[in-house]
């Protein structure tokens, strides 16, 4: 657009300095005597208004302003082009007035002037598209450039790892970035001292409290083996007493060997041998049957010989975790442990509302939990569906990608 206007403009110099040379032909045939001087190369130069032509002044007012060129278009049609174009300017030469007038039609008009508008608009299409080209190239350089800082800034984000957070940040050209990429690695720095904090804490705590509970766990069953010898029982009163210790014992043996699995680094360290399966949930049903004394629950078993090539430790502390919150959450109803091949079910239906003051309730939330990030870690596949009378809980000893390539 703004090469046309520059076009038409170029135009209307070329008209107005023509009708300024036929004012300079007038007055010099004024001064040689010349015939007709009024009519000069087909402009129309008057020394007043009245003298012009009655076409120009109905389409024109008198000009008040020298050197303005005046235009009138004449269509025979709206939006069509004008077939007459009238043309009027006011001048001053050698301190005389004169009006200029000229009358185009399309016959007037010389081949080569339409020849020269196709070239001028063909050449202003080409520098148009040239120009806009350029533009187009020069923005996409300046945002691949602006770019491809930031796509290194994301990459170097994804990559980033423990052990590379105390390197320094590369170079991403932008001090913005740059400062971002400082405030990344120190969030990220900071989330890692506390994990590391946090899994200290639970090693080093784990470990520690792992001699007074075998200090217990002993003298619990030396005092079953004293029991045994003498032949004699404790009172009612501190024979309960002495299986509430038994218990706790129990679990907060099963507990740090279970935060003590999952603060492992590498879960391919796991030693992996044959082992029964239904054995073990046999063996721990035998060994969790405790928390079950003096509850009106009854429990149905239901396994099937299977083998397993898995690591027999951390299948133990997961089912354990597993049975032993049925029977902790079980006061009065039925728990359904049922095997097939390398899956697991747990379900327990009670009909009395948990007792959550009571000596039993311990760890239902932090064992499920534990629970579901060591199968996560160990990539075993569990899920736990809570019921209107209790929970089921699933469980298949196979890693999802065996699973899935089965």
């Amino acid at each position: 657009m703004l090469s046309i206007h520059f076009f038409f403009r170029g135009m209307d110099s070329i008209i107005s300095a023509n009708m300024e040379n036929a004012a300079e032909d007038y007055l010099s045939g004024i001064k040689e005597g010349k015939a007709n001087p009024g009519n000069v190369d087909n402009y129309t130069v008057t020394q007043t208004w009245e003298a012009q032509t009655e076409q120009i002044k109905t389409y024109f007012k008198e000009p008040k302003r020298f050197g303005v060129l005046h235009k009138q278009r004449k269509q025979s049609e709206p939006g069509k082009r004008p077939y007459l174009m009238y043309f009027l300017i006011k001048l001053k030469v050698e301190g005389q007035t004169y009006f200029v007038s000229r009358a185009f039609t399309r016959a007037d008009a010389s081949p080569l002037v339409g020849q020269n508008a196709r070239q001028s608009r063909q050449l202003i299409i080409s520098l148009s598209m040239g120009i806009t080209l350029l533009l187009a190239l020069v923005t996409w350089l300046l945002m691949k450039r602006l770019s491809q800082p930031v796509s290194k800034l994301t990459k170097w984000t994804h990559e980033l790892r423990p052990e590379t957070l105390k390197q320094s940040p590369p170079d991403f050209a932008y001090p913005e970035l740059n400062e971002m990429a400082e405030l990344i690695k120190g969030s990220l720095s900071s989330v890692n001292a506390s994990m590391e904090r946090e899994q200290k804490f639970l090693r080093f705590t784990s470990h520690e409290l792992r001699t007074p509970i075998s200090v217990i766990r002993n003298n619990v069953e030396l005092m079953h083996k004293i029991q045994q010898k003498q032949s004699s029982a404790l009172p009612d009163k501190q024979q309960e007493i002495f299986e509430r210790i038994e218990r706790a014992s129990l679990t907060m043996q099963n507990l740090c060997e279970t935060l003590l699995w999952l603060n492992r680094d590498e879960t391919d360290s796991l030693v992996k041998q044959h082992f029964r399966l239904d054995e073990l949930i046999d063996n721990l049903v035998d060994e969790l049957r405790y928390l079950l004394k003096s509850k009106p629950v009854t429990i149905q078993v239901e396994t099937q010989a299977c083998e397993l090539h898995e690591s027999s430790v951390a299948a133990r502390i997961i089912i354990g975790n597993l049975i032993r919150n049925a029977f902790q959450h079980t006061w009065n109803g039925h728990v359904s442990i049922q095997q097939h091949g390398a899956q697991i079910s747990i379900r327990n239906h009670s009909t009395q509302a948990d007792k959550g003051n009571s000596s039993e309730d311990q760890g239902f939330g932090l064992g499920l939990q534990l629970t579901e990030q060591l199968c996560r870690k160990l990539q075993w596949q569990y899920q736990n569906q809570v019921n209107s009378d209790g929970h089921t809980a699933t469980l298949s000893i196979i890693p999802a990608h065996s699973a899935e390539r089965e």
